[in-house]
């Protein structure tokens, strides 16, 4: 069976966007993915990874490669449906804020505390014009009014 990597690394002329929602990825495929975005040659434009098996390490491996290639002209990244907990969402942010290319951000599942560091880190933003969340269905970790408000204040000031 031929590995995503090495599919991608035979055809150096795809283009477009990659779709590889509910396909029950795991933390391993997004190490593979994030070799990927540290070439110059690939061209994906979108990335949909939702509803996968991800851990916090898919958003540090596919962040950090992101941050790290600014150069990389994706311009869409969906972690619908799933948690990255907060260091996958730091990371994740952290390469949208210096990938000036990634226009749309789908971030998943996010707590009260992911909130707030939402919050702080997307003061740093300069080129994000969209981003989508959604609250945990942890009720203990709900957002709380602070977590709410201190999102609206910063959508507000830096927007």
């Amino acid at each position: 069976m031929l590995r995503l990597s090495q599919a991608l690394v035979v055809n150096d002329k795809f283009q477009g966007t990659l779709s590889l929602a509910s396909n029950g990825l795991t933390d391993l495929s997004a190490l593979y993915l994030s070799k990927i975005f540290e070439k110059k040659f690939y061209n994906i434009t979108k990335l949909d990874l939702q509803g996968n098996a991800f851990s916090s390490k898919a958003g540090e491996y596919i962040g950090t490669a992101l941050a790290n290639n600014t150069s990389y002209t994706i311009f869409k990244v969906s972690f619908a449906k799933i948690h990255l907990e907060d260091i996958g969402l730091v990371h994740m942010i952290e390469a949208v804020n210096q990938n000036k290319n990634i226009l749309k951000l789908d971030i998943g599942i996010v707590t009260n505390h992911g909130l707030e560091q939402l919050a702080e880190l997307l003061k740093e933003n300069t080129s994000l014009e969209e981003i989508a969340i959604e609250e945990t269905t942890d009720h203990q970790k709900y957002w709380s009014n602070s977590g709410r408000l201190a999102f609206t204040r910063t959508l507000k000031s830096f927007t």
